[in-house]
């Protein structure tokens, strides 16, 4: 199926994409996630092994809604994995390139900030046993990647026919 003129202006902007796998229950398991436009495919990234990887690679089948106010463009499809990992993190990376505007600070620093709490609780208490790295920004932005490419079969829309 192809995107209206409408549609593909639509999704070339910076977006976030509400994202539904099926997961080994039958419920949808939904994410936010960045994606881009990739010719007539809807391109994405998520983690090696993550539960939509593992749901993607049971079920292929996806849902996309990307939204900005009543205007909306949904897309289901089905995916087909690129789990080669140096074409992944390229993908991976140009992801990051398109949203990397979008990032709030506070958000960061708060990360940041709950990584150093940690430490100095973990020297106060005089714990010197490893622990458990909790930093789910690092664990996301240093895992191996899995390139999500969607092809389109069906599409609606919002204020954009």
């Amino acid at each position: 199926m192809q995107l209206t003129d409408n549609q593909r202006k639509f999704l070339s902007k910076v977006h976030f994409a509400v994202v539904s796998t099926i997961a080994s229950d039958g419920m949808p398991h939904q994410t936010v996630m960045w994606y881009m436009l990739n010719g007539n495919q809807i391109l994405l990234s998520t983690p090696r092994e993550s539960l939509k990887h593992k749901h993607l690679k049971r079920d292929n089948r996806i849902s996309i809604c990307v939204e900005k106010g009543y205007m909306y463009v949904t897309i289901t499809g089905k995916v087909m994995l690129n789990e080669e990992p140096i074409q992944a993190k390229k993908d991976y990376d140009v992801l990051g390139k398109r949203y990397r505007g979008t990032f709030n600070p506070f958000m960061i620093l708060g990360f940041m900030f709950r990584g150093l709490i940690n430490s100095i609780q973990q020297k106060i208490n005089k714990d010197n046993s490893p622990q458990p790295d909790t930093n789910r920004m690092q664990d996301l932005l240093t895992r191996e990647r899995v390139t999500l490419n969607v092809e389109i079969e069906k599409i609606h829309s919002n204020s954009l026919d």
